[in-house]
Protein backbone atom coordinates (compact mmCIF):
# COMPACT_ATOMS: atom_id res chain seq x y z
CA UNK A 1 0.00 0.00 0.00
CA UNK A 2 2.63 2.38 1.10
CA UNK A 3 4.76 2.13 -2.49
CA UNK A 4 1.67 2.38 -4.05
CA UNK A 5 0.92 5.64 -2.69
CA UNK A 6 4.54 6.87 -3.06
CA UNK A 7 3.86 6.29 -6.45
CA UNK A 8 1.01 7.87 -6.92
CA UNK A 9 2.62 11.23 -4.93
CA UNK A 10 5.56 11.10 -7.13
CA UNK A 11 3.00 10.95 -10.21
CA UNK A 12 1.16 14.05 -9.09
CA UNK A 13 4.56 16.11 -7.87
CA UNK A 14 5.85 15.28 -11.53
CA UNK A 15 2.15 16.55 -12.95
CA UNK A 16 2.45 19.65 -10.52
CA UNK A 17 6.11 20.24 -11.57
CA UNK A 18 4.67 20.43 -15.47
CA UNK A 19 2.30 22.50 -14.61
CA UNK A 20 4.53 25.08 -13.41
CA UNK A 21 6.82 24.69 -16.02
CA UNK A 22 4.10 25.13 -18.82
CA UNK A 23 3.15 28.07 -16.94
CA UNK A 24 6.20 29.91 -16.58
CA UNK A 25 7.11 29.18 -20.55
CA UNK A 26 4.28 31.28 -21.39
CA UNK A 27 4.32 33.96 -19.11
CA UNK A 28 8.33 34.32 -19.62
CA UNK A 29 7.84 34.01 -23.42
CA UNK A 30 5.40 36.91 -23.22
CA UNK A 31 6.68 38.79 -20.95
CA UNK A 32 9.87 38.12 -19.87
CA UNK A 33 12.08 36.20 -16.91
CA UNK A 34 12.26 39.65 -14.80
CA UNK A 35 8.85 40.61 -15.79
CA UNK A 36 7.35 37.66 -14.22
CA UNK A 37 6.57 37.03 -10.53
CA UNK A 38 5.76 34.40 -8.30
CA UNK A 39 2.63 35.61 -7.60
CA UNK A 40 1.07 35.67 -11.27
CA UNK A 41 2.94 32.44 -12.06
CA UNK A 42 0.62 30.97 -9.07
CA UNK A 43 -2.36 32.80 -10.31
CA UNK A 44 -1.87 30.92 -13.86
CA UNK A 45 -2.17 27.49 -12.49
CA UNK A 46 -4.86 28.30 -9.91
CA UNK A 47 -2.38 27.68 -6.67
CA UNK A 48 -0.65 29.70 -4.13
CA UNK A 49 2.80 31.44 -4.54
CA UNK A 50 3.69 28.92 -1.46
CA UNK A 51 2.48 26.19 -3.70
CA UNK A 52 4.79 27.24 -6.45
CA UNK A 53 8.10 26.99 -3.53
CA UNK A 54 6.64 23.46 -2.67
CA UNK A 55 8.36 22.30 -5.82
CA UNK A 56 10.76 25.09 -6.55
CA UNK A 57 12.97 26.29 -4.06
CA UNK A 58 13.54 30.12 -5.96
CA UNK A 59 12.13 31.34 -9.20
CA UNK A 60 15.89 31.19 -10.57
CA UNK A 61 15.12 27.34 -10.18
CA UNK A 62 12.29 27.95 -12.41
CA UNK A 63 13.90 29.82 -15.06
CA UNK A 64 16.72 26.65 -15.11
CA UNK A 65 14.41 23.85 -14.95
CA UNK A 66 12.58 25.75 -17.99
CA UNK A 67 15.93 25.74 -20.02
CA UNK A 68 16.45 22.18 -19.33
CA UNK A 69 12.89 20.98 -20.17
CA UNK A 70 13.15 23.34 -23.40
CA UNK A 71 16.32 21.90 -24.12
CA UNK A 72 14.79 18.31 -24.68
CA UNK A 73 12.72 19.77 -26.93
CA UNK A 74 15.38 21.72 -29.10
CA UNK A 75 17.08 18.07 -29.39
CA UNK A 76 14.48 16.90 -31.79
CA UNK A 77 16.10 19.39 -34.40
CA UNK A 78 19.19 17.92 -33.53
CA UNK A 79 18.18 14.82 -34.46
CA UNK A 80 16.20 16.46 -37.56
CA UNK A 81 19.87 17.59 -38.76
CA UNK A 82 22.32 14.59 -37.71
CA UNK A 83 19.93 12.77 -39.70
CA UNK A 84 20.43 14.51 -42.74
CA UNK A 85 24.06 13.42 -45.20
CA UNK A 86 24.59 17.13 -46.30
CA UNK A 87 23.10 20.56 -45.97
CA UNK A 88 19.95 20.68 -48.11
CA UNK A 89 16.71 21.99 -48.86
CA UNK A 90 15.06 18.94 -47.11
CA UNK A 91 16.68 19.39 -44.13
CA UNK A 92 15.79 22.74 -43.74
CA UNK A 93 11.73 21.89 -44.59
CA UNK A 94 11.97 19.24 -42.25
CA UNK A 95 13.40 21.80 -39.52
CA UNK A 96 10.50 24.19 -40.59
CA UNK A 97 7.79 21.51 -40.52
CA UNK A 98 9.15 20.19 -37.10
CA UNK A 99 8.87 23.96 -35.58
CA UNK A 100 5.56 24.48 -37.11
CA UNK A 101 4.11 21.55 -35.68
CA UNK A 102 6.14 22.29 -32.41
CA UNK A 103 4.20 25.64 -32.94
CA UNK A 104 0.69 24.57 -33.44
CA UNK A 105 1.23 22.55 -29.74
CA UNK A 106 2.53 25.12 -27.92
CA UNK A 107 3.59 28.95 -29.62
CA UNK A 108 5.22 29.63 -26.35
CA UNK A 109 7.22 26.59 -25.88
CA UNK A 110 8.82 27.43 -29.34
CA UNK A 111 9.68 30.85 -28.80
CA UNK A 112 10.50 30.86 -25.37
CA UNK A 113 14.48 29.98 -25.54
CA UNK A 114 14.62 33.02 -27.99
CA UNK A 115 12.74 35.21 -25.62
CA UNK A 116 14.90 34.31 -22.86
CA UNK A 117 18.09 34.55 -25.45
CA UNK A 118 17.32 38.13 -25.94
CA UNK A 119 16.65 38.89 -22.17
CA UNK A 120 19.76 37.58 -21.17
CA UNK A 121 22.19 38.78 -23.55
CA UNK A 122 25.27 40.05 -22.78
CA UNK A 123 23.93 39.78 -19.11
CA UNK A 124 26.98 37.23 -17.80
CA UNK A 125 24.42 35.70 -16.19
CA UNK A 126 24.63 31.88 -15.83
CA UNK A 127 21.68 31.67 -18.01
CA UNK A 128 23.22 33.01 -20.37
CA UNK A 129 25.78 30.70 -20.56
CA UNK A 130 23.49 27.85 -20.44
CA UNK A 131 21.22 28.78 -22.91
CA UNK A 132 24.58 29.71 -25.45
CA UNK A 133 25.41 25.65 -24.55
CA UNK A 134 21.59 24.31 -25.20
CA UNK A 135 22.31 26.01 -28.63
CA UNK A 136 25.29 24.66 -29.62
CA UNK A 137 23.95 21.36 -29.98
CA UNK A 138 21.29 22.43 -32.64
CA UNK A 139 24.10 24.55 -34.11
CA UNK A 140 26.80 21.59 -34.13
CA UNK A 141 24.68 19.25 -35.69
CA UNK A 142 22.97 22.07 -38.47
CA UNK A 143 26.71 23.02 -39.43
CA UNK A 144 27.64 19.69 -39.75
CA UNK A 145 24.75 19.12 -42.25
CA UNK A 146 25.87 22.12 -44.04
CA UNK A 147 29.52 20.92 -43.91
CA UNK A 148 29.35 19.84 -47.50
CA UNK A 149 27.07 22.16 -49.40
CA UNK A 150 29.19 23.59 -51.82
CA UNK A 151 27.11 27.29 -51.14
CA UNK A 152 27.83 27.68 -47.79
CA UNK A 153 31.31 28.84 -46.96
CA UNK A 154 31.26 29.34 -43.22
CA UNK A 155 28.60 26.65 -41.89
CA UNK A 156 28.22 27.26 -38.16
CA UNK A 157 27.67 31.14 -39.27
CA UNK A 158 24.73 29.56 -41.74
CA UNK A 159 23.33 27.77 -38.80
CA UNK A 160 23.00 30.54 -36.29
CA UNK A 161 21.63 32.49 -38.78
CA UNK A 162 19.55 29.64 -39.88
CA UNK A 163 18.13 29.39 -36.51
CA UNK A 164 17.47 32.88 -35.50
CA UNK A 165 15.77 33.07 -38.97
CA UNK A 166 13.48 29.83 -37.47
CA UNK A 167 12.81 31.65 -34.34
CA UNK A 168 12.08 34.57 -35.77
CA UNK A 169 9.06 32.57 -37.83
CA UNK A 170 7.97 31.47 -34.58
CA UNK A 171 7.51 35.03 -33.26
CA UNK A 172 5.96 36.43 -36.52
CA UNK A 173 3.54 33.84 -36.20
CA UNK A 174 2.48 34.70 -32.36
CA UNK A 175 2.43 38.35 -32.86
CA UNK A 176 0.21 37.99 -36.05
CA UNK A 177 -1.67 35.09 -34.96
CA UNK A 178 -4.68 37.54 -36.04
CA UNK A 179 -3.40 38.34 -39.21
CA UNK A 180 -1.37 35.40 -41.02
CA UNK A 181 -0.86 30.91 -39.83
CA UNK A 182 1.91 29.72 -38.65
CA UNK A 183 1.81 27.33 -42.27
CA UNK A 184 1.69 30.18 -44.09
CA UNK A 185 5.04 31.71 -42.78
CA UNK A 186 6.69 28.32 -42.93
CA UNK A 187 5.38 28.37 -45.95
CA UNK A 188 6.75 31.32 -47.30
CA UNK A 189 9.83 30.86 -45.29
CA UNK A 190 10.55 28.01 -47.27
CA UNK A 191 9.44 29.15 -50.77
CA UNK A 192 12.59 31.70 -50.39
CA UNK A 193 14.99 28.90 -50.30
CA UNK A 194 14.63 27.73 -53.59
CA UNK A 195 16.78 28.68 -55.89
CA UNK A 196 15.60 31.95 -57.80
Amino acid sequence: MGRSRNRKNDSQSVEARLKILRAAVKLFSRQGYHRTTISELAQAIGQTSGAIFHYFPSKEAILEAVVEWLARGLKAYSDVADQAQTGSYRVVEAVMVLMRDHYQRSPEATICLAALATEFAGSNHPIEKRLKEVYEVFMDSFARSLGNHPGIKNPRAAAIAFLGSVQGVAIQGLLREEEIGIEDLADAYLSMMVKW
